[in-house]
């Protein structure tokens, strides 16, 4: 009975510990706000794929795995991906795939491009939860054809 008792106890206390240590004060005087979330930082990545040939190739998909962050290359073969890390990472892998086969004027494999963000890519402050916004510029890749064909 005793050690039910002292396990509600410290159910309940740390419930409210919890929540207490959730919600900070503010500077200002307004009332406190909640802080629920993951710990992220927002990303935005740029640049062109080509061809060994130097060709700019339209159509291929660039994405962050694991997410729903996409874009696609436009006929000069540019492209734009915003993304997100969670928690510490500083490294994205960027995964381009040509999903639209040989109407692009080839078959490419799919290539996967590490990309780390630094001090010198920060383009926004932290905030909360979100440790801020970095932009890389210029993450050029060449695909190869694929030896499947």
């Amino acid at each position: 009975m005793k050690k039910r008792i002292k396990k509600r106890l410290s159910f309940l206390l740390l419930t409210l510990l919890g929540f207490s240590t959730a919600c900070e004060k503010q500077k200002n005087g307004e009332p406190p706000t909640a802080m629920y979330g993951t710990p992220h930082v927002n990303i935005w990545v740029g640049g062109k794929v080509t061809d060994k040939t130097g060709t700019p190739i339209p159509g291929i998909e660039v994405r962050q795995p694991n997410s729903s962050y996409k874009a696609q290359t436009g006929d000069d073969g540019c492209y734009e991906l915003p993304g997100q890390l969670f928690s510490i990472e500083t490294t994205a892998d960027i995964l381009f795939t040509d999903t639209d086969g040989p109407s692009n004027g080839g078959e490419f494999a799919a290539q996967s491009v590490p990309v780390e963000f630094t001090e010198a890519d920060r383009v926004s402050e932290a905030e909360g939860w979100c440790g801020g916004s970095f932009a890389r510029i210029g993450v050029d890749v060449t695909l190869e054809e694929d030896a499947q064909e």
